[in-house]
């Protein structure tokens, strides 16, 4: 067993396709195909189901994933470490947030940038759920999710840190005075352009309007921020989002915007791991704190 055979089966486990996995190694197909054939030998049991084509992980190899994770870790944080005996960090710092957040992340991303140019950033929009679940899993190394939904198990295990209170505000409609602050109740003969049911802020919303026994009327669902900004700007009606996510379409879209003074959905903050923290983690959480 050797690094680059764990490398390309944890390849192999997250495009659960062996041609995929294959071009994203670099590789050849029967090349990829003969490494995870060693890899099991030498482990002494079957990892992957398959016929012609990738089935699905053995019990075996949903072991072998996790370690692998980790190990694959621990080799880009030492990559990392030893990349300052040069004089500059290098390596790759991936950062999971969720889609409505009041945090503008590229200022943040921008001054990271500036200071370590060799540190190569992967930012990715999730749910709150797959945030914490990919923190768990060491895919992700920075989260941008809610404070007030972590369970004092993972408090244990997590670290929270620049917690940041997270209004909602309306865009549109283009009659009222922009930044006048409106009520939920205000929105009720309003056309709303709203998150899908399935976002955890649009359960905020949902819990807030079902709270003052108020109804509104939802003419689109989506789960798209772009098409949010977008069914405003063409009329479709006024979309209901964090204040952050409205700041910045008022800036780029020239957008009306207004605060909603009786709806908040919770409190965001930055979320990392307690453990297993790279040198790149490191840094960008010391930005955090500057």
């Amino acid at each position: 067993m050797n690094i680059k055979q764990l490398h390309y089966f944890y390849e192999l486990a997250q495009h659960r396709h062996f041609a995929k996995a294959a071009k994203a190694c670099f590789i050849t197909q029967p090349t990829l195909s003969a490494s995870i054939t060693a890899l099991e030998k030498s482990l002494g049991t079957e990892l992957v189901v398959r016929n012609s084509q990738f089935v699905a992980l053995t019990q075996a190899g949903e072991v072998v994933l996790r370690h692998a994770e980790r190990m694959l870790l621990e080799q880009d944080a030492m990559r990392q470490e030893l990349s300052l005996f040069g004089g500059a960090l290098s390596g790759v710092l991936r950062i999971g947030m969720v889609p409505q957040s009041s945090i503008d992340i590229m200022p943040l991303l921008k001054r990271f940038n500036d200071a370590f140019p060799k540190v190569s950033l992967r930012l990715s929009v999730m749910t709150h759920g797959t945030l914490l679940e990919q923190l768990d899993l060491h895919q992700t190394d920075i989260g941008l999710g809610f404070d007030e939904l972590l369970t004092e198990h993972q408090r244990r295990a997590l670290d929270v840190q620049l917690r940041h209170p997270n209004p909602m505000a309306l865009l549109g409609p283009p009659h009222l005075a922009p930044s006048q602050p409106l009520r939920l109740a205000d929105l009720q003969d309003l056309p709303l352009i709203l998150p899908s049911a399935t976002m955890q802020f649009r359960r905020y919303l949902d819990e807030a309007a079902a709270r003052q026994q108020l109804s509104l009327r939802v003419v689109l669902e989506t789960d798209s921020l772009f098409h949010l900004a977008n069914g405003v700007s063409h009329g479709l009606g006024c979309a209901v989002v964090s204040a952050g996510i409205a700041a910045t379409a008022q800036q780029l879209f020239k957008l009306p915007c207004h605060p909603l003074v009786d709806a908040s959905a919770g409190t965001i903050a930055f979320i990392t791991r307690k453990h297993s923290v790279t040198p790149a983690m490191k840094a960008f959480l010391a930005l955090l704190q500057a």
